[in-house]
């Protein structure tokens, strides 16, 4: 019975119960804290979203024609002397956040080998007061085999407005040529 007294005492029950309030409280709160980060996050989720998602390329034609060379200019960028053909396939796509995903498998010289050993992707954003320029955005750079295949999963850093984006499979960097050359372009 003693112990029952004590229990009922009026400071014994103020303690448990001002204990009992703080832990429901302290609970409630980590239990509401964690619901606006799930609503934070779901919410910075949801603005991504995809600019363009695509299934296949198309390879270089290269500069062996003039016929060749005009198809070989997009938006003011050049592709190389030799064509390039895609034996397997190409896809990828672009996010809102500028993450962009191409997933290479043989990309190689009429000759069957891909003798660059490093591939990057690029988005062109039409230029708006010339449709035949373009502004280049680039990924950095990602192994290339010799059968052509690559894994490029990179950001670029794309501008407010993005008119009409196309992707493109490049090499990087060449001497003379910061831009280096355009290998494959989305299209069908």
């Amino acid at each position: 019975m003693k112990r029952l007294r004590e229990v009922r005492n009026e400071n014994g029950v103020i303690r448990f119960r001002s204990l009992t309030l703080a832990v429901a409280f302290a609970l409630t709160m980590l239990a509401l804290s964690g619901s606006v980060y799930a609503q934070e996050d779901d919410a910075a989720a949801a603005t991504v979203t995809n600019i363009l998602s695509f299934g296949s390329m198309l390879g270089d034609p290269g500069n062996g024609s003039p016929a060749a060379m005009k198809k070989n200019v997009i938006r003011g960028y050049a592709g190389p002397d030799s064509p390039w053909v895609i034996r397997t396939s190409i896809h990828g796509e672009l996010k809102s956040t500028g993450e962009l995903e191409v997933t290479v498998r043989g990309l190689v010289l009429p000759n069957g080998t891909n003798p660059v050993p490093f591939f990057r992707a690029a988005v062109s954003c039409q230029n708006p007061t010339d449709s035949t320029k373009g502004q280049l955005f680039f990924t950095k750079t990602f192994a290339a085999n010799t059968a052509g295949n690559s894994n490029i999963d990179g950001m670029v850093k794309l501008p407010t407005h993005c008119i009409a984006p196309i992707i493109l499979v490049t090499s990087p960097a060449v001497p003379g040529n910061a831009n280096g050359f355009w290998f494959a372009v989305t299209g069908r």
